[in-house]
């Protein structure tokens, strides 16, 4: 209690009644010496306010003050009252006073009478039960009327359904699922009115939250078993929401089913015209895609997406037709369309220069150059737009996006538009809908800002899954189309690092510098959060440049090693300085590079496949983690790690795929103690979540960078992992001086 001591006016009562300043009512008032105690229980006065000016306490005149004022003077008789308030105490000391709540007892309800003061009146009584301390009162007309004539009655959400629902003449159910409908769209609500345990089992409703659930035919069993099981009462806007949306889910069980299927008989016409025999779930993808014409092809990785768009576009007839793709996988189309449609005209086209791209039947281009030439593309008049890897309009605001999309928007409605991926999602389920847009699918999702608020709370993920199945995305996986394909197993190889004290300095210059830092950049301004992000990454890399430096020497060796087995090797590596570093040491290794022609690439891919081949091959991960077939070997070893999961998996699956007979092992170099492992875990965790979208399952979202930029700040690095022992000057002899080259460039 602030400032100079309060005092009462000379002469006057410290507690006294008078009228409200409106007139409407009367309030208690109080005025007196400064006592801390004294003031700490006014305090408890529910609606008490100070009056500066007069230096007194005010309170409204009602049960709830009254039963606190009479305990405050049970303790404090030596305060005066006026007899105008005493007479008003007195009179208030008569009622009941309390909360009314209520609750599920013997298998009804109840209302729950939870005393302050005064005791129920005869007509609450009757009936009642009288337990732990509480007055459970029936849900009578009687009851009702007994509790509207309280004056100052405290009722709680249930209590006041009970009775609105007993004054219209209604038996109150235990709860009841209404329509309610809000900025947010509608949603299905749960009023509760006596029995919380049906409010507990409908929070364990996927998707439910705070008592609502959104409108989706995806959940209409649950639904309906819920308010089967529980006798929920449903209005009659909710009953014909369910109806509609129990035909929508009626309709989706045989898409979803269909998008799923893994055998289908093959189309004997077109079969006779490929260059080669198609799988039986091939034919499944080719007979979807006829069905739904604009979809994503979703296989995962290795089962032929680019067989399956071949065949879809020759049983349709749909062309001229035009494939994008990554540059590095135009002349794998161009190959497999040889070879399957080799009847079929092509035209692979390369440079910016605007014009006629020819009429072909098939088109195949990058998409860095699809702006450039989007004029004579959509001139040429395409029946069909197949767009490899789609992931990579995965940005609305980017031109090659931009671009895509106009190209798509030229395709004829009846014509085909594939998107190919078998990782649509690459960190978040929002990358999905400047595909959807491409394929022209969006629509029955609403638009960007409705997707983005229907898939998102709990299981969102799950959800997204079973609506894609529904309207556009076949996908299965090769555990369940080739069960003869050996399985895929991840290793970690922990090796240690010989520049500790220089990463440890830098680890802890970048943990002090980011402690500087909001940790959530959203609380600043856009232009300056996304400075600080560019930085944030910039510091991660150069821990990560720092280690890889450090565990260069013990790769080398640790590769040295494994070719001594005369088993074939794929080694991938982000940067430049680690991939020449490999290459120096072992010359006679085939690699896919960044500054290698397309050309020189399709060569390497051939010689390594040969089986008297190079045993090692050298990649750049952004180069060779897509579009290529490495299946000669079973073993991938990653140097370094990439912001984005998704990539390793593509990388692993150079080897994991058709044609591979042998167990595919993916080894992971990771430096001890360092932003590796960090890295490590939360790749893991992200890897989980863009397979929650892709086949179905739900696990929590989180930023990877964000999480390490956290888990750093927060000084817990996840550490628990053992350096492999071995000899310094052993490994850097093994390394042939590569390795100390690198360290002295890098300087």
């Amino acid at each position: 209690m602030p400032g100079s001591p309060v005092r009462a006016l000379p002469d006057e009562p410290n507690v006294a009644l008078r009228a409200t300043s409106d007139g409407d009512g009367q309030e208690v008032v109080l005025a007196f010496p400064y006592d801390g105690h004294l003031v700490a229980a006014v305090r408890t006065l529910p609606g008490r306010r100070f009056d500066w000016d007069r230096r007194e306490w005010s309170a409204p005149a009602d049960g709830w003050v009254a039963a606190k004022l009479a305990e405050i003077l049970r303790f404090r008789p030596e305060l005066t009252r006026t007899r105008e308030f005493d007479e008003w105490l007195a009179a208030t000391e008569q009622h009941w006073i309390g909360h009314v709540r209520t609750a599920r007892h013997d298998g009804r309800g109840w209302f729950a009478l939870d005393t302050l003061a005064g005791r129920p009146s005869e007509a609450l009584r009757e009936g009642a039960i009288e337990l732990e301390g509480r007055w459970l009162v029936p849900l009578t007309q009687g009851a009702a009327e007994a509790l509207l004539e309280l004056r100052d009655p405290r009722l709680s959400l249930g209590a006041r359904r009970c009775l609105e629902a007993l004054e219209h003449g209604e038996q109150p159910p235990a709860a009841r699922l209404i329509l309610t409908r809000g900025v947010a769209g509608e949603r299905f609500t749960l009023e509760t009115f006596w029995d919380p345990e049906i409010q507990a089992a409908f929070e364990q409703l996927p998707g439910a939250a705070a008592n609502e659930i959104k409108l989706d035919a995806w959940i209409v069993d649950q639904l309906d078993a819920f308010i089967a099981m529980h006798e929920v009462e449903v209005a009659p806007p909710a009953a014909a929401a369910i109806a509609v949306l129990a035909r929508e889910h009626r309709a989706a069980v045989k898409a979803v089913a269909s998008s799923r299927a893994t055998h289908a008989e093959p189309l004997p016409e077109v079969a006779a015209r490929l260059g080669g025999e198609l799988a039986p779930f091939q034919w499944v993808a080719v007979r979807y895609a006829l069905e739904q014409r604009r979809t994503f092809l979703a296989d995962e990785q290795g089962l032929g997406k680019t067989v399956e768009a071949l065949a879809a576009l020759e049983a349709d007839g749909a062309f001229p037709a035009i494939v994008i793709c990554p540059a590095s996988m135009k002349l794998t189309w161009s190959r497999e369309a040889a070879r399957w449609l080799p009847h079929r005209s092509q035209v692979v086209l390369s440079g910016r220069e605007p014009g006629p791209v020819g009429d072909a039947d098939i088109t195949i281009l990058n998409y860095d150059i699809v702006q450039a030439r989007l004029a004579g593309l959509v001139a040429s008049g395409p029946r069909a737009l197949v767009a490899d890897e789609s992931h990579y309009c995965k940005n609305p605001q980017a031109k090659r996006t931009k671009a895509v999309r106009r190209l798509a928007d030229a395709v004829p409605s009846d014509g085909l538009r594939l998107a190919l991926t078998g990782t649509p999602v690459l960190n978040h389920a929002d990358e999905l809908i400047a595909q959807l847009r491409v394929i022209g699918r969006l629509g029955e999702f609403g638009s960007g800002a409705s997707f983005s608020r229907q898939f998102e709370g709990e299981l969102s993920e799950e959800r997204l899954h079973w609506h894609l199945r529904r309207h556009c995305f076949v996908r299965r996986l090769k555990s369940e189309v080739l069960p003869q394909l050996p399985a895929k197993r991840q290793v970690v190889v922990p090796v240690s690092l010989n520049n500790e004290p220089e990463y440890r300095l830098a680890e802890d210059d970048v943990i002090e510098w980011l402690r500087s830092q909001p940790l959530d950049l959203k609380e600043l301004d856009a232009k300056i959060a996304a400075a600080l992000r560019a930085q944030r990454l910039a510091q991660l890399t150069t821990l990560q440049r720092l280690a890889a430096r450090g565990k260069l020497a013990a790769a080398l060796v640790w590769i040295h090693d494994f070719l001594a087995s005369g088993e074939a090797l794929v080694v991938f590596a982000r940067h430049v300085e680690v991939q020449e570093a490999v290459i120096e040491r072992f010359p006679e290794a085939l690699h896919l590079l960044g500054e290698d022609s397309v050309g020189a690439r399709q060569r390497a891919i051939e010689e390594f496949q040969s089986p008297d081949g190079p045993q090692l091959i050298v990649c750049a991960t952004r180069v060779a983690a897509q579009g290529i077939t490495l299946t000669r070997a079973s073993n991938v070893c990653f140097l370094e790690l990439e912001w984005t999961p998704a990539i390793h998996d593509q990388a692993e699956d150079r080897c994991h795929r058709i044609g591979q007979r042998d167990a595919v092992t993916a080894w992971y170099l990771l430096a001890a103690d360092t932003i590796d492992e960090t890295m490590a875990r939360l790749i893991k965790r992200k890897r989980e979540i863009v397979d929650a979208v892709t086949d179905g399952r739900e696990l929590p979202d989180g930023g990877l960078i964000d999480g390490v930029v956290r888990e750093l700040r927060e000084g817990k690095p996840f550490r628990h992992l053992h350096a492999v022992a071995g000899d310094s000057d052993t490994d850097a002899a093994l390394a042939g001086g590569a390795e100390k080259r690198w360290r002295k460039t890098s300087r």
